[in-house]
């Protein structure tokens, strides 16, 4: 009698385990995901914000220097073989 309860604890141990793990895993999963994916971003790009602030005025102003300046003509070429 003894073995059966053991048994049918187990069964009811692992068939609950499966459906708490079908039910709930993938939530867990999408959360794990999302805060690799946070502490990834943190990692790489720690001054985010500072960044695209200068990136911006640096962009405005090389955008004002290239219109006023001329680059030069374009020349084509051929190649030789």
């Amino acid at each position: 009698m003894v073995v059966l309860k053991t048994i049918l604890i187990i069964l009811l141990v692992y068939f609950g385990i499966k459906l708490l793990a079908k039910y709930f895993g993938p939530l867990f999963l999408k959360y794990i995901f999302k805060k690799v994916q946070r502490n990834m971003e943190n990692q790489f790009n720690p001054h985010q914000k500072e960044t695209r602030n200068n990136s911006q005025k640096s962009s405005k102003t090389f955008k004002s220097k290239s219109k006023d300046s001329k680059v030069g003509e374009y020349v084509d070429y051929e190649e030789i073989d």
